[in-house]
Order: C-alpha cells, then structure tokens, then sequence
C-alpha cells in the first residue's frame, strides 16, 4: 500500500513576500489595537481563541515570514474600524472577521502550534477572571 505524502497547504512558492522592517513596524501598533478591540469585544466573540492563538503565532519569532504577514494582515482586518460588514451589527458584523482570519489561519495552519493555542487559552482565562 503506497501512501502520499504530506503535502504543505502553504509551500514557499505560494507564500507572500514579507519585508521584516516593515513587519516590525506595523506589529507593535497592531498588538496596541489588537488588546484594546479584543478586550472591548470578548463577550461578544465566540472565535476570539481563535484570534489570539493567530496572534501569539503572529508574533512569534519563529513564526515563517511569509505566514506572519498573513496573520498580522487578517488580525488587522479585525482592529480596522471599518470593514465590510460593521462590528457595531454584533455577531454578523464579526461574521466578516471570522471568514478573514479562518481563511487567514488556512492557509498558514502549519504555523499555528499548540503552544499557540494553549497561551491563547490562559489568557482569555486572564482576561475573563479580570474585572
């Protein structure tokens, strides 16, 4: 019996080019706006594990270039105040956010590890428990 092989959802030759300067500018004022929208909007999120697991993936520096531009493009998508369908419609306005990053996190779901996952799981706890 002949198994395929492992085939990589987001080889190189599909990846975005990523320029590291830029990356490294744009990520802390994204993480700024990141913590603030997700912490007025946690309630309301039922994927926001999701998010930050993108996230902490997002700035990881071991995290491949070409993925982290992806995510910290999606992640954007979601602190941008304006987008196709407003966040101030509750959960159909995040119905745009969530197709953006699940589409996001497709693509580069190599990238996205446990250790992602679990650190995203502690900190909604935190952020939870917090008053």
């Amino acid at each position: 019996m002949v198994t395929d092989p492992i085939i990589d959802p987001n080889p190189p030759a599909y990846q975005l080019p990523a320029d590291p300067a830029r990356l490294r500018l744009e990520q802390p004022r994204l993480a700024k706006r990141f913590w603030r929208k997700l912490k007025r909007v946690l309630g309301h999120l039922p994927f926001a594990e999701t998010f930050l697991a993108a996230y902490y993936a997002a700035i990881d520096p071991k995290t491949p270039l070409g993925a982290k531009a992806i995510l910290l493009g999606a992640l954007g998508y979601f602190v941008v105040p304006l987008d196709m369908i407003p966040d101030i419609f509750g959960a159909m306005g995040y119905g745009d956010d969530l197709a953006v990053i699940l589409a996001a996190i497709r693509a580069v779901e190599t990238s996205i590890t446990e250790r992602h996952r679990d650190k995203a799981r502690e900190r909604l706890e935190a952020l939870r428990k917090a008053p």
